[in-house]
């Protein structure tokens, strides 16, 4: 069975991971490939102290991923190399986990210091229970970079390896030494070192906005919105205690026959219809949220800045904002005078007469047909696990700027503090790919009902 897992996204978080691990489960043999190796066992820390080979198949594996080709390697998991240890096609019987600080101890003196690469465990459902699965995860491989080898020997009561062995992941999935043909390429690569565009991401204005939206916060909302549909009933009921007077009997007679319909529900009919309402309110609250934070939050905006003296053409951008966040677009909060907003709300219900107008106060039209988008081209964003987010391209004059699509970002209220995102830009007219960091503050924590009032936050 081919491996189902979409190879063109880096699994970064937890989650990513176990559905990493049990698309591996469900893999064939055939299925490892340039970017992803698995293994069902290997003894990390076994009891013949003079064996490392478990230790060394981990080194060997990294050295392999990192000695790819740039450009290759980019194809699959924006770059990133991943070994799986304690699962496989046939079996998933885990491995036993250990201090990942030892880990790190353990596979450096082979590896160095110079490969980017990360352990972790994830918990996943075994064939008897739940196991762990060790993730090893290697950064891309650069232009410049170079050739990766191993730093000390690795003895094995099999087959020890030797200081300076040289590993290459090849495309059908095997790590193997390296051939005369791939020592070019790795000093090819080792040469070729693409002029770096001189770039600065800056943030202009705006926050990630962490939004609460309790059980609790749900049902003051709706006994505030139940309030609001019944305060029609409560002043019609009170006006018709009110005692009759000859002039308020006429005055009401000629108003439901030149203006108005008169009501034909009871009060407990339109006690149930406001129950409805609010059982309405509560299925359509999730898609109103995300409209309201994309209307009333105050987005935040971004500027490319160009420090070089040449133009750069075809400048894309990519962002990665990490944790608990979700993105979105910018939309108009801009409405017809008796339009509800959120729109993805159901229209509130009132008692009494209403108009036969169909004009004048009366009168509305879709307001969305009125108001576009703004822009040909928006932010492409990708909420499946942190928030990515790739920019229209744009073009850079010499050492000017040039503004980036806006964005709003909302996140769980339990996360705190402010954020590091991770950004890379590519143009058209430049090889290679420039990248940094760039920190986004976090406001204030909010409930959601606020968004629907009037104004940004």
């Amino acid at each position: 069975m081919a491996l189902d897992f979409d190879s063109r996204k880096a699994p970064r978080n937890h989650g990513d991971l176990k559905r990493l691990v049990r698309a591996v489960r469900q893999a064939s043999k055939a299925d490892e490939a340039l970017w992803l190796e698995w293994k069902s066992e290997l003894d990390l820390d076994p009891a013949d102290r003079g064996d490392k080979s478990g230790r060394a198949h981990v080194a060997r594996a990294i050295i392999g991923f990192a000695n790819r080709h740039p450009e290759e390697a980019r194809r699959f998991a924006e770059g990133h190399g991943y070994l799986l240890v304690g699962v496989d096609h046939e079996r998933m019987p885990g491995v036993k986990q250990h201090d990942v600080t030892e880990l790190v101890r353990w596979i450096t003196p082979y590896v160095g210091d110079k490969i980017g690469w990360m352990p972790t465990y994830v918990e996943a459902e075994g064939e008897n229970g739940a196991v762990s699965i060790l993730v090893i995860t290697v950064d891309p491989p650069q232009w410049g970079d170079p050739i990766h080898c191993m730093r000390k020997q690795a003895p094995s009561p099999h087959k020890s390896i030797a200081e300076a062995a040289v590993f290459v992941r090849a495309r059908e999935g095997e790590t193997r030494p390296a051939k005369a043909r791939d020592i070019d390429a790795l000093s090819e690569r080792l040469m070729h070192r693409p002029p770096s565009m001189n770039l600065a991401l800056e943030v202009l204005s705006g926050a990630i906005r962490p939004l609460s939206c309790t059980e609790d916060e749900i049902k003051l909302w709706l006994r505030e919105e139940e309030r609001a549909a019944l305060a029609s009933l409560e002043s019609r009921l009170a006006r018709e205690a009110q005692p009759s007077t000859p002039q308020s009997a006429l005055s009401r007679s000629l108003s439901h026959a030149l203006m108005q319909t008169s009501e034909e529900r009871t009060p407990e009919q339109y006690r149930q219809q406001v129950q409805h309402y609010l059982k309405k309110c509560r299925q359509k609250l999730p898609e109103a949220l995300e409209e309201a934070a994309a209307a009333r939050i105050t987005p935040v905006a971004l500027r490319l800045v160009n420090h070089e003296s040449t133009n750069l053409e075809g400048v894309q951008v990519e962002l990665y904002i990490p944790g608990a966040v979700q993105a979105l677009e910018t939309e108009s909060d801009w409405t017809a005078d008796n339009e509800r907003f959120p729109r993805a709300l159901p229209a509130r219900p009132s008692y009494g007469p209403r108009s036969r107008l169909t004009f004048g106060a009366g009168f509305s039209v879709p307001s969305g047909d009125l108001i576009p988008r703004t822009g040909d081209v928006s932010v492409n964003i990708d909420n499946s696990g942190s928030a990515r987010l790739q920019f229209p391209p744009v073009h850079l004059r010499p050492h000017r700027h040039a503004a980036l699509e806006s964005f709003v970002v909302v996140s769980s209220p339990d996360e705190t503090g402010s954020v590091i995102a991770e950004w890379s830009v590519t143009c058209t007219n430049r090889d290679g790919i420039e990248s940094g960091t760039v920190t986004l503050p976090r406001a204030k924590a909010q409930p959601f009902y606020e968004l629907f009032a009037d104004g940004r936050t």
